[in-house]
């Protein structure tokens, strides 16, 4: 029986302590109040937490012993733990990277010397390896991460025509290293006007982070002055990256949201094509990694995010260059002073080039009218503003892109300067 606080309060210490006990007792049995969470404490913090399985450097425990086959594709996101997923994007469906392999090394190659960036576990490069062995003569891969490498080796010490460079795309050094090794001495040097090169060939699965975007950067900078890859001709590119990538590479000026000093550098320099949409979506069903919770019906086109639909795409250098490489600066010049205000009219934002730049838009009337917003400017009226202010006689001299000279191929380091 219950007692009033009056009675309580007369009942003497000990007593009234052990009513309260049974009291709270009876209480919590019969009360539907979820029990209280233990508070943490700093001792909580002291204690060692439970790691996880593996590290970077340590094989799974689900990993199988004989790595010359991936394992099941429900397995790769505890396999890969270690791997930052965050920006590394594969293919782990096999019957769509045979699909994707004939598309970019289609019937009709000849003694193909690829060189393979980003390949992830390989599931790709296996698609590769296994077309009509006539198709590709070498296959150079460029992969850095441990985990990847242990599903990698195993394909080079069965077939000798698949050479592994352990380092990334994104440090130009990567690609001395090829030359180094004499991988591209019996590579034939075309003229430009000879057609695409019949045998080098680059492909790559872009990376969904901002150094993405700075690899193909500044490789299409490098097709103006005939650098890199491109000194031996007009070498096709075949990437796997997301529509965002694609959207920003291929905008239009009447796209106000994605057109970018990107999309200036891409359309002067080179011709796009969709390869395959279609047979890549939905985005689950062919890539890793997969996301933990269930995607978005609608999922957002502007931005860096896993489970934005990706494509095979090709990238072949235009015969006729709009971009003189002797005037590569002042293009970079131009571009950046001017798409820092995108939406502004150009005769608005013309003094951003230099004090007194204002009398370049009487000159640019004829091409340009002065009130066009600088992201819908074409590359032929970009053209028309590098060459007069080119010809200004008050042009600055310190261009300021510093950070951008590429032109001297060898010892750029890691890609975060573009």
């Amino acid at each position: 029986m219950l007692l009033s606080r009056s009675h309580l309060n007369r009942v003497p210490l000990v007593a009234r302590l052990n009513i309260l006990s049974q009291t709270r007792a009876v209480s919590d049995k019969t009360s539907t109040r979820k029990p209280r969470s233990k508070k943490t404490t700093l001792l909580d913090f002291a204690q060692p937490k439970q790691k996880r399985v593996g590290s970077r450097f340590e094989t799974h425990p689900d990993s199988p012993e004989d790595k010359t086959n991936l394992p099941p594709r429900d397995k790769w996101r505890q396999i890969f733990a270690w791997v930052p997923v965050n920006d590394r994007v594969s293919l782990s469906n096999s019957d769509t990277a045979d699909t994707v392999a004939e598309c970019f090394v289609p019937k009709g190659s000849t003694d193909k010397v690829i060189i393979e960036a980003f390949p992830g576990p390989g599931q790709l490069t296996r698609s590769l390896l296994a077309l009509p062995e006539n198709r590709i003569k070498r296959l150079i891969v460029l992969e850095q991460e441990p985990k990847y490498l242990d599903y990698l080796r195993p394909l080079a010490a069965l077939d000798p025509r698949l050479t592994i460079i352990p380092y990334t795309a994104l440090e130009w050094d990567t690609f001395d290293r090829i030359e180094e090794q004499g991988l591209l001495e019996d590579i034939e040097t075309l003229e430009w006007d000879q057609g695409v090169h019949p045998r080098l060939q680059f492909i790559s699965h872009l990376p969904i982070t901002v150094y993405g975007e700075q690899l193909i950067a500044q490789i299409l900078r490098l097709i103006p002055n005939r650098n890199w890859l491109f000194r031996f001709g007009r070498v096709k590119m075949n990437l796997l990256l997301s529509e965002y990538v694609w959207q920003r590479l291929t905008a239009p000026p009447e796209n106000a949201l994605m057109r970018c000093k990107l999309s200036v550098m891409a359309t002067a320099t080179a011709d796009f094509q969709t390869k395959l949409y279609d047979e890549l979506q939905p985005y689950a069903q062919h890539f890793h990694p997969t996301l933990l919770k269930k995607a978005s019906d609608t999922i957002k086109i502007s931005n860096r995010r896993i489970g934005v639909p990706f494509q095979a795409v090709e990238i072949t250098p235009l015969v006729k260059q709009v971009i003189n490489p002797e005037k590569l600066d002042t293009w970079d010049y131009c571009i950046r002073r001017l798409y820092v205000r995108k939406a502004t009219p150009l005769n608005q934002c013309i003094e951003d080039l230099g004090p007194g730049a204002q009398s370049l838009i009487p000159k640019l009337s004829a091409t340009i009218d002065p009130k066009t917003k600088i992201r819908e400017i074409t590359v032929s009226q970009w053209a028309a503003i590098v060459k007069e202010f080119d010809e200004w006689p008050f042009a600055p001299t310190d261009l300021g892109i510093n950070d951008a000279k590429l032109d001297n191929y060898g010892g750029r380091g890691l890609l975060n300067r573009f």
